[in-house]
């Protein structure tokens, strides 16, 4: 088996003047892509659950498939995830831990945005879904001297675990950008597992710390989702 996973941004429509829309998906075709999801049989599960799956101590539903939200954004928690509950699904969410109840500070050219508050968070982790780390700043982890990014990854997770008071095992890559070394150093930092935007789905010998997602924005229909989860199945993962 080999279980694809789903990197959504903002759940939202783009706003006026908005030069830039693959971070947006509009919240009636997040709900299509949802439906055609469930039409082939697939099931939500978690990234902590692809990462146990992997190390032999869970099963996983047939066709799984994780859905991923970067940054936290408040669209996700008001759009998204009531979409995700009517399947009964969980989703995981990566947080930016020094933004929390803030904005999307370090995108100059995006329009600003709100993001989830501690109190949103932990009710999140409380009822299911997984919370996972973004870096403290959305730092590109690549390139970073050693004591940097332990202050991006450790950081965030010592920061995050404080705040939801529930372990934090998941970190995400900003902008997918990663090397052996910001392998390293996320590992050395105690996550479980990692995931980037190389295109392929996982399996067991997947590396857990270079998880493969298919990046999802802008007006994707469901059937072009389809043919990208296709590819990605088809694509050979890499450690």
């Amino acid at each position: 088996m080999r279980v694809p996973v789903l990197c959504y941004h903002r759940v939202e429509e783009p706003p006026d003047g908005a030069t830039y829309d693959g971070n947006f998906v509009d919240p009636a075709l997040f709900a299509a892509h949802m439906q055609m999801l469930a039409s082939l049989g697939c099931t939500g599960v978690t990234v902590g659950a692809l990462s146990r799956w992997q190390r032999g101590e869970q099963a996983l539903p047939p066709r799984a498939v994780a859905i991923t939200f970067d940054d936290a954004y408040q669209s996700v928690h008001d759009f998204a995830l009531p979409i995700l509950a009517s399947y009964r699904w969980p989703g995981t969410v990566y947080v930016v831990s020094s933004q929390l109840g803030g904005t999307n500070a370090w995108d100059v050219s995006a329009p600003p945005a709100v993001l989830m508050d501690t109190p949103t968070l932990r009710a999140l982790a409380g009822s299911g879904h997984e919370i996972g780390s973004h870096s403290r700043h959305h730092a590109r982890i690549r390139g970073l001297d050693d004591a940097t990014a332990r202050d991006e990854l450790r950081g965030s997770r010592e920061e995050l675990q404080a705040a939801i008071n529930a372990p934090v095992d998941s970190f995400a890559f900003p902008y997918g950008s990663h090397d052996p070394r910001a392998l390293a150093n996320v590992h050395a930092a105690g996550y479980r597992s990692s995931v980037t935007l190389k295109r392929w789905a996982n399996g067991r010998s997947t590396n857990p710390l270079r998880l493969g997602r298919v990046g999802v924005g802008g007006p994707l229909p469901a059937w072009q989702l389809r043919l990208k989860l296709f590819k990605a199945m088809l694509t050979p993962s890499r450690s």
